[in-house]
């Protein structure tokens, strides 16, 4: 039987977008308070240096991306809300065995590279989500999705958000500020699945009256791909918007390339604002 290998860059997007765990620390869920004509934009920078070997053979690869989206709220229920999610920019470089590749959405693609048409195809496009009150995904068409599955955008570093039906919008954190919440307040989760197991442990760093800052570490072992990352959230109060995400990893294991398996290293470092436009 032959093994299945875990892609990096599926590690990375569980730990960009594992808010989920920060939930488990409530029994009950945040009601959102939108309206139409909502608008917050979210930019993300990523920085990132892979180390892939297989005997004498060693390839390094370093890249740093930024993104820009814009999440409209183009209608509003008693049931939730409907949003378009547009992604406004995106800039990407990757240095790769002795070449460099630029990307920006808002220059002429001149690159013939199978990365530069992928990323091309994901600049622009505008997904449309529906979430109840509870920020929950109840229904999305999203365009962009088979490109930022592609192979090819593996190496480039781009994070880009997976909205999952079934799953928190990555905006929101449907974690419910209490008057009892205090700073030092500590939860932790873990699962197993395929004899790979994730421990998350989170705990409330700062608690102002405008903000909450939640911190956390996360470790990822046993089967192919091991990872430590550590981060930061801060969550607006009022909105339930996440306002700021700070994180840093180490993931090592194995990378399957072209139907060749390489032992593999990754570090990361991932930063991303968020501000209401009005």
């Amino acid at each position: 039987m032959k093994p299945q290998i875990p892609k990096l860059k599926t590690i990375l997007t569980v730990l960009l977008t594992g808010i989920s765990a920060l939930c488990n620390a409530q029994t009950y869920h945040r009601t959102f308070i939108f309206k139409k004509g909502d608008q917050f934009q979210r930019t993300a920078f990523l920085s990132s240096n892979t180390v892939l070997q297989r005997g004498d053979q060693k390839f390094n690869i370093n890249s740093f991306s930024s993104t820009t989206k814009v999440y409209d709220v183009v209608d509003a229920s008693g049931q939730g809300y409907n949003l378009s999610v547009t992604t406004k920019h995106i800039a990407d470089t990757v240095n790769a065995m002795g070449k460099k590749l630029e990307y920006s959405s808002d220059k002429p693609v001149t690159d013939s590279s199978a990365i530069a048409k992928a990323l091309s195809n994901i600049a622009g496009k505008v997904a449309s989500v529906t979430i109840n009150k509870n920020g929950l995904v109840t229904d999305v068409t999203d365009p962009a999705l088979q490109f930022t599955n592609d192979t090819f955008t593996a190496f480039t570093g781009l994070q880009q958000e997976q909205i999952v039906k079934g799953t928190t919008l990555g905006l929101l954190a449907d974690f419910v500020i209490t008057q009892s919440l205090k700073p030092g307040y500590t939860w932790a989760d873990s699962t197993t699945v395929n004899g790979q197991k994730t421990k998350n442990t989170f705990w409330v760093d700062k608690l102002t009256d405008k903000t909450t800052t939640v911190a956390f570490e996360s470790a990822i072992t046993g089967g192919y791909t091991n990872s430590n990352t550590n981060g930061v959230y801060v969550i607006d109060n009022q909105t339930g918007v996440i306002l700021e995400r700070v994180m840093k990893s180490i993931i090592s294991g194995y990378q399957l390339h072209n139907q060749v398996v390489y032992a593999a290293s990754k570090r990361t470092a991932f930063t991303e604002s968020c501000y209401k436009i009005h």
